[in-house]
Parts: structure tokens; C-alpha cells; sequence
């Protein structure tokens, strides 16, 4: 009779392939493509919570269970700040995906955007978007390999015109950026326009960072044309920058109404903040829920100070913390169906992603790399706050989920000139 030994029977029953397969753990290296500084080295104050926004996301998913064994990194000399600026974002991309990343995250800004998800296609790698919302960025065909938990401008910049039609406004200058983002809302604005039977009356179109003595002279055109209502949409500084000339040219008073496609942020300068006094801009709507609630706590606690949930900071550090958690979502969901965790596989189950996060419900419309079911307030600019130093934006209204149509609480409203008198009536 044969004896085996313990040894003996395991190599028998492992070349039998009896003992089932035992996954060892991994840790899964990001790249992140974020802006806290500008171009010109100003503070991004929205993209430094973007990224505060991932480092809570990472530490919470590697320390919840939710990965099990595996971990996620996004390391120090894999995150880059990339200044929300096209030039050189291709590559800067390029030397992330030749690592040995799993996913690309960050990528906050449109034109940007566009190139790294070019980019991307060609590494097939995935990238996950927490803010590029231009409406080209929609086409899985033309972007397979990026997705984002951001609707299209198409759900956020028309409303501006609708907010205008609300209260009687027949008659828009126009300004906006010819980059990716700036073009998408171009169609926007001009479609809604034409809905409502607004007239476009001046436009003018120019390239991101344009000189501001540029800028202010097409503010004076539209001033000399005696029009009263003007629409900004383009990037942040651009958005500064005409809020900036409508302050030295005294545009600022009773009877003219601004909208921009922009929060700007807490700490801008004095005259962009008093330019902008009483202006409207769109914004996601956070529901009220556990998800937040425990956000907010953790990026207080990271901080070591309070933070204010009607800002643009907080609105980007909640999407970026809930981009973290797709990725992590997504690995899980890959080792659940006892597959390899590949950028292949990852691509496929981030478009699948459907999870409770801090913004609410994460899912894409079937068919396109666009969130699903995103719904939005409209915030209005009361200028600075009692400490004199930041601004405080007002929610003012929102757009009903089901049927589209735009709640405004008028009482709510500043309007420029620092009236609470509406210049229609």
C-alpha cells in the first residue's frame, strides 16, 4: 500500500486543480492630474479640496474594508498640479500613463480634459473626471476610456438664460472662452437663447488667460450699447478677469444682472468680488444625507477648520471624494466577479458604477460617460462676507429633477448695485 504524504496529496490535488484559487492582495498606484495653484501661481482653493477630497476617499476606502486586502496609492510623485491649463496636459498625462497606474483621476478641467482623454485612448487607460463637464467630453465613441460624475454644461449653463427669462431679461452681452468648455456652452447659451426669445445683442469670443484690457473693452462695447445683462461663461480666472472690469467701470449698480457659469472662489480679490456682487452662477445641488454629513466632517477634521458647504471648494472636494470612491467601487465589483483588476476590466465597471456617494447617486446615462440624474441649484454672489476677506454665495433657487422647470425664491436674492430691489417688476 502507498503512503502519502501531506505534502504529497496537496501537490496531487493542486495539480488536479482542486484547491481553489486564492487572490493575493494587491495595492493599485494613481495617477491624479489636479489644480491647486493657477498658471499664474495663485491659490486654486476649489482643486487644493479636490485633491483633500481624494486623500479622505483613499485613506477611507484602504482602512473600511471595502477593498479587503487590496489598497489603493496615489503617491506624491504620481499626482501632478497641472494648473487647469491645456498646454503640455497631453504629456504631462503621457509620463503618468507609462507607470504603472491603474486609473487616472483629477482631470478637473475641460480643456484639459479633452487632451488627456485623447491621450488616454491611446494607453487605454482609464480616466475618471471629478469636474470636466464640457459637452464633447459626452461621447463614449469619441473618449472610450474616460468617464466623469459630472452631468454635461448642457445641465448647468442654460439654466443662466433661464434664470434671466425668470425675471423678465430680453436683451444679453455675451462673453465666453473659445476652449472646449467655452465653445460647448456657446451652443448652450445660444440654443437656450433662442427658446426663450432672448437677444444675443453682443458677443465676443477670446482664448483663455486673454489680457484683461481686452476684456475690458469689450465690456465698454457692451456698456456704450446701453446693455444691461451679460453672460460669462469660461474657466475661473477669465471669469475673475471680467468680473474685475465690471468693477472699474462701475457696471456694478441697480438694474443690470449678471450670470456666469462659474462660482469664483473664497479668496479672490476685492474688486472681482464687489464686480461680481448679486451675479448668479450654477452649482450641483448636495442633498442633504449621511454620505455628506460624513464628508464634511472628515475634510473639517483633515483641515483643522470649518468649512462652508455653499462653496465652490466643497462642491469639487465632495465630487472629487466620490470619483476616489468609484475607482474603489469598481475593484471590488472586479474581484467580486473573480476577474483580473486590469485598466481593460476597470473601464468596464467604472461605466457600470452605481453607488451612494457624498453628491448623491453615482451612475452614467447608458451610452455616454455622463452622470446621471445630477441635480442643480442656482447660487447668487452677496459679495463679501462679515469677515470682509471671503465671499458668500446664497442658494437662491433649483431646477426640479423630474420636470425641469426652475424654482427661484426672489426674496433670496442680491442684485448688483447691493439692492434687494429686482430690476424688473
Amino acid at each position: 500500500m502507498t503512503v502519502w504524504r501531506p505534502s504529497e496529496i496537496t501537490l496531487l490535488i493542486a495539480c488536479l486543480g482542486l484547491v481553489p484559487s486564492v487572490t493575493a492582495a494587491e495595492v493599485f498606484d494613481l495617477g491624479g492630474m489636479y489644480t491647486y495653484h493657477y498658471r499664474d501661481g495663485r491659490y486654486a482653493d476649489w482643486g487644493d479640496y479636490a485633491l483633500h477630497g481624494a486623500r479622505i476617499a483613499i485613506r477611507e476606502a484602504n482602512e473600511s474594508g471595502l477593498l479587503g486586502d487590496d489598497k489603493v496609492r496615489l503617491s506624491r510623485e504620481n499626482t501632478i498640479d497641472y494648473h487647469c491649463w491645456p498646454e503640455n496636459a497631453a504629456k504631462m498625462a503621457e509620463t503618468l500613463m507609462q507607470k504603472d497606474i491603474l486609473v487616472l483621476t483629477g482631470a478637473d478641467c475641460s480643456g484639459p480634459a479633452v487632451e488627456i482623454a485623447r491621450v488616454a485612448a491611446r494607453y487605454e487607460v482609464p480616466v475618471i473626471s471629478n469636474g470636466a463637464n464640457a459637452s464633447s467630453l459626452s461621447s463614449a465613441e469619441e473618449f472610450p476610456w474616460f468617464v466623469r460624475v459630472v452631468t454635461p454644461s448642457e445641465a448647468y449653463e442654460g439654466y443662466l438664460v433661464d434664470v434671466a427669462a425668470h425675471i423678465g431679461v430680453s436683451e444679453i452681452g455675451y462673453l465666453h472662452t473659445t476652449d472646449a468648455w467655452g465653445l460647448g456652452a456657446r451652443r448652450v447659451i445660444h440654443d437656450y437663447a433662442q427658446r426663450r426669445d432672448i437677444t444675443i445683442a453682443r458677443e465676443f469670443g477670446f482664448p483663455r488667460d486673454t489680457e484683461y484690457t481686452t476684456l475690458e473693452s469689450y465690456l465698454s462695447e457692451i456698456k456704450d450699447a446701453g446693455i444691461r445683462h451679460i453672460i460669462m461663461t469660461g474657466p475661473t480666472p477669465d471669469t475673475v478677469t471680467v468680473f474685475r472690469g465690471l468693477h472699474r467701470l462701475g457696471m456694478n449698480k441697480p438694474g443690470y444682472t449678471f450670470y456666469a457659469a462659474e462660482m469664483i472662489s473664497a479668496d479672490e480679490d476685492s474688486e472681482a468680488v464687489e464686480g461680481s456682487l448679486g451675479y448668479f452662477a450654477p452649482m450641483t445641488m448636495l442633498v442633504e444625507s449621511q454620505e455628506l454629513a460624513h464628508f464634511r466632517e472628515q475634510l473639517e477634521r483633515r483641515l483643522g477648520r470649518a468649512v462652508d458647504p455653499n462653496s465652490k471648494a466643497f462642491f469639487y472636494g465632495a465630487l472629487s471624494y466620490d470619483h476616489i470612491l468609484a475607482v474603489a467601487h469598481a475593484i471590488r465589483a472586479i474581484r467580486n466577479d473573480d476577474k483580473p483588476v486590469n485598466r481593460a476590466n476597470m473601464m468596464v465597471y467604472l461605466r457600470a458604477m452605481n453607488f451612494a456617494g457624498a453628491t448623491g447617486r453615482i451612475s452614467l446615462v447608458p451610452g455616454t460617460n455622463d452622470r446621471a440624474n445630477m441635480p442643480v441649484q442656482i447660487f447668487n454672489s452677496h459679495g463679501f462676507k462679515a469677515d470682509g476677506k471671503t465671499v458668500k454665495f446664497v442658494p437662491v433657487g433649483r431646477v426640479d429633477p423630474d420636470s425641469g422647470e426652475l424654482i427661484l425664491d426672489q426674496s433670496a436674492i442680491m442684485w448688483p448695485g447691493s439692492t434687494r430691489i429686482a430690476p424688473f417688476r
